[in-house]
């Protein structure tokens, strides 16, 4: 993520009446003579809606005795309905305040604040009307920039290149096709520290985030010892150089959520077609337990019966509940078609590989299809339909059948 000049705020001041634009004109005067460096700040956001039907499936386990409330982990022959329904979902729409002001010749002070929206229904699962997202202030100059607060890791915004404005995810903030349904690394840590070059050699950007665990030193129990506590404890690196028509990036995550996390990508422009690819591998963090960072980008509430831990489609091939894994390897294909005036299609494929902590189990592969189409009306606004699908297959000793999650969609995503 850069965060140079393309940040300055300018306004306008207009009005009907010349005697109430002169009036406004004196007031802003007179409060900018009173603090000189006061910037404006500028209110942005994004709606994105999705109203669609869920097709989402869970391994039949059965009750662990006649009668019982629990659920065996092992041992499924067939599949269960976990959620089938047409929902209303806003997965990605934010509200925020940005700004920069000159503090001397050299040095800008620049601030974000963004909380997520929740358009469909005002509240989110924890009944709040706004959750955070980047949180953060800090100084640039033509050194480069350096931030404080809540941020996305520098791996996660590999895929969005500063020097072409693309996003290597097609289906970004789009339920169960966003990569974060089944790669790990779409981190939005606390307590970062990052610093961003200037674009160097017309195409280099280097960002080096320093995340603060600030545990607390006194031990919890024998395998949580609460002693990472120094200074990065957590760190993100990436390197991205991007041309005209094609960019390339790394990226390397250590010790963030619990995992060690490589990550490279690609992205060639030839003629109306844009192709790209991913490909990532990840393992848990020295003696954690698990990797962390899953998500599944559903916000509707499945059922509460059987051993599935929620909708992620990972959960119930580890043996237990939750996502216990050690390893994942992953990669991801995908194309952009400009196919005349404002439409464009999208497909993509994923693939994840991920190894579960329990070694009486073998694998769980994930494939991932999703395939759209956009009308543009502008840069800022667009409608869209989509389908996706993810499969998930483990050991045949927890269950002989995959699970298959689909949805068919239609979007709205516009920003201001």
């Amino acid at each position: 993520m850069s965060f140079q000049k393309s940040w300055s705020v300018a306004r306008s001041l207009v009005s009907t009446k010349p005697f109430q634009r002169n009036l406004l004109t004196t007031a802003v005067g007179i409060a900018l003579s009173a603090n000189a460096f006061a910037g404006f700040p500028t209110l942005y956001g994004k709606v994105y809606l999705t109203a669609g039907q869920y097709d989402l499936e869970k391994n039949d386990f059965s009750l662990t005795a006649p009668g019982a409330t629990t659920y065996r982990h092992i041992g499924a022959t067939g599949i269960a309905t976990e959620l089938d329904t047409f929902v209303l979902e806003s997965t990605g729409s934010r509200l925020g305040v940005q700004g920069d002001f000159d503090a001397n010749a050299e040095v800008q002070v620049f601030y974000r604040v963004e909380y997520g929206i929740d358009v469909d229904n005002g509240t989110n699962s924890n009944g709040r009307e706004l959750t955070q997202r980047n949180i953060f202030a800090g100084i640039r100059g033509d050194w480069g920039s350096l931030l404080a607060g809540k941020n996305d890791t520098p791996l996660k915004t590999l895929q969005t290149n500063s020097v072409l404005r693309s996003d290597i995810d097609r289906f970004n903030d789009a339920p169960l096709a966003d990569i974060g349904s089944y790669l790990v690394g779409e981190n939005r840590p606390d307590n970062v520290i990052q610093y961003a070059s200037p674009i160097l050699l017309g195409g280099l950007e280097v960002n080096i985030a320093a995340i603060q665990a600030e545990e607390t030193g006194v031990e919890v129990s024998p395998t949580n010892a609460q002693d990472d506590n120094g200074f990065a404890s957590g760190q993100s690196v990436s390197v991205v150089y991007g041309k005209s028509k094609w960019f390339v990036g790394a990226a390397f995550d250590r010790n963030v959520v619990t995992s060690d996390v490589f990550r490279a990508l690609g992205e060639v422009s030839l003629g109306p077609v844009k192709l790209a690819a991913i490909y990532q591998t990840a393992e848990r963090h020295e003696d954690v337990d698990s990797l962390g960072g899953f998500s599944t980008f559903v916000g509707t509430n499945g059922t509460n019966l059987g051993a599935q831990n929620g909708l992620n489609p990972l959960s119930e091939w580890d043996g237990a509940t939750g996502n216990a894994y050690k390893e994942q390897d992953g990669y991801v294909l995908n194309a952009l078609w400009k196919i005349a005036g404002p439409w464009s299609a999208r497909v993509q494929y994923g693939h994840s590989t991920s190894t579960p902590t329990n070694d009486s189990y073998s694998d769980v592969d994930a494939d991932a299809l999703a395939v759209g189409v956009d009308y543009n009306f502008n840069s800022a606004t667009r409608v869209f339909g989509y389908y996706a699908s993810l499969e998930a297959e483990g050991d045949a000793q927890i269950s002989t059948k995959a699970t298959t999650d689909s949805t068919f969609a239609l979007g709205l995503d516009f920003r201001f």
